[in-house]
């Protein structure tokens, strides 16, 4: 004998219940996007002088993440070489707390928030490293603040960098020096 509803109560018996396993899965991994404010001049510089990578930062960071522990982590874990010879301990890296679009000497900057207890020499020790990492087409400046660091990522005018067309993800280089690399 069939009960009303007993075959929908199957279904959500046998659908349902991993269903909902995987949402609070998902919600436990959920890295939230961190804030972005721009000023007017900086929106208008933007689409002429952009670089894919300052780009590429923009988006990801504002937008919700899974399985992240934070925001740049690959970047964080490149430049400061947490639990490894000349790096930082892991529980010392800088947690990237928003961004902010500038225009500074003329040029369209990506400025990086980040909350961080590394005294500023450190931050001056890794600087050519953050150069490098997000170059090319771009001067990083670190400016120490009252509730951390900021990291403004300046385009050179070079022009380097910008393709002008949207690309999958462009990658840092291997070695300073060498060319961006771009993942087919």
């Amino acid at each position: 004998m069939l009960l009303p509803g007993a075959d929908l109560s199957s279904l959500f018996l046998i659908y349902g219940f991993p269903i909902s396993l995987l949402g609070f899965a998902l919600s436990y991994a959920q890295l939230k996007p961190v804030p972005c404010k721009t000023t007017k001049a900086a929106f208008a510089l933007r689409d002429s002088q952009m670089t894919d990578i300052q780009k590429q930062i923009r988006e990801d960071v504002t937008r919700f993440r899974y399985g992240d522990e934070q925001h740049l982590e690959e970047a964080l874990d490149r430049i400061f070489k947490p639990s490894r010879p000349g790096g930082v301990a892991r529980k010392f890296l800088p947690t990237l707390i928003g961004i902010r679009e500038e225009v500074i000497d003329g040029a369209y900057t990506l400025v990086l928030e980040f909350a961080s207890t590394l005294d500023e020499a450190k931050w001056n020790e890794f600087q050519p490293k953050i150069q490098s990492f997000f170059g090319p087409g771009i001067v990083a400046n670190v400016t120490k603040t009252g509730s951390g660091v900021d990291v403004a990522l300046i385009c050179d005018g070079s022009g380097t960098g910008r393709s002008g067309k949207d690309k999958k993800d462009v990658l840092p280089p291997l070695l300073p020096g060498l060319k961006a690399r771009q993942q087919e």
